[in-house]
């Protein structure tokens, strides 16, 4: 099957390309790849019919892979999709996919690459913040150690929702980019931590709570005495998930924060 366009994404932004694709009518395959990863995009009469891209397909893959900033790509022809993802119309994609585009240069001047590791900071706005589910999400799996990327690829979120969150907790000053990543570092929390936090979730959750604490630390294979700082947002996260009351889930949620952040 003949190759008819090839190039590097750094070159050619993927959004430019589909839209010469799908404005001329093209049918065939567009493969993608940025170092061991790969995807894939097929188009039917300029229409996105299918995409692929790790465990992500449909709409999300498309997205995924039009936040890629790097990476070399090739269109084969007239190759048939194996199967239809996608139920969103071409110009509804694109329009998504554009407006993406326009966030991903103010998240770029913050978060120029997902290969930046994030820690938590101790210092910035006194104010009390009120993080989103999917935030919270993010906050919880940074240790001074992951990549936005390998925290995306944890989550099975896609790139630029993951730089989108870390963006929104840096802006926030929740989070400060780790200049030097040590791998090797477990600095452990200590008993004021763990007295904290028993205090606050037993005035919500009642007797019970010590137990819950207890289980939620075994569950993550650690024990108070041993357990490292990086789990600790983690750890929150998975304690707050127990409170039904959106409202109380919340207010425990800032007030830990802050605690972590001390």
């Amino acid at each position: 099957m003949a190759e008819v366009l090839k190039g590097n994404l750094s070159q050619l932004p993927l959004l430019d390309i589909l839209k010469v694709l799908s404005s001329s009518g093209k049918s065939g395959r567009l493969e993608l790849e940025q170092g061991n990863k790969g995807g894939e995009i097929y188009l039917q009469d300029g229409s996105l019919v299918h995409a692929a891209a790790g465990s992500q397909v449909g709409e999300g893959a498309v997205y995924s892979l039009i936040g890629w900033q790097e990476g070399d790509l090739r269109f084969y022809p007239e190759a048939e999709s194996p199967e239809e993802t996608i139920s969103l119309t071409t110009e509804q994609m694109l329009l998504e996919a554009g407006r993406r585009a326009e966030q991903w240069e103010d998240i770029k001047k913050i978060v120029p690459s997902t290969e930046i590791v994030f820690s938590l900071s101790p210092s910035g706005s006194t104010n009390t913040v009120s993080l989103k589910p999917q935030e919270w999400q993010v906050l919880a799996q940074v240790d001074g150690r992951r990549s936005v990327l390998e925290i995306a690829e944890l989550l099975d979120m896609d790139e630029f929702e993951a730089a989108r969150m870390t963006y929104s907790l840096v802006t926030a000053g929740l989070l400060r980019e780790e200049v030097s990543p040590n791998i090797n570092q477990q600095e452990l929390m200590g008993d004021e931590f763990f007295e904290r936090l028993t205090e606050e979730f037993t005035e919500i959750m009642g007797p019970l709570a010590p137990v819950i604490i207890d289980d939620e630390i075994s569950m993550l294979g650690e024990t108070r005495k041993t357990f490292p700082r990086s789990k600790a947002a983690e750890l929150v996260e998975r304690i707050s998930l127990e409170i039904q009351d959106e409202g109380d889930r919340t207010q425990f949620q800032s007030t830990m924060l802050e605690v972590l952040r001390g």
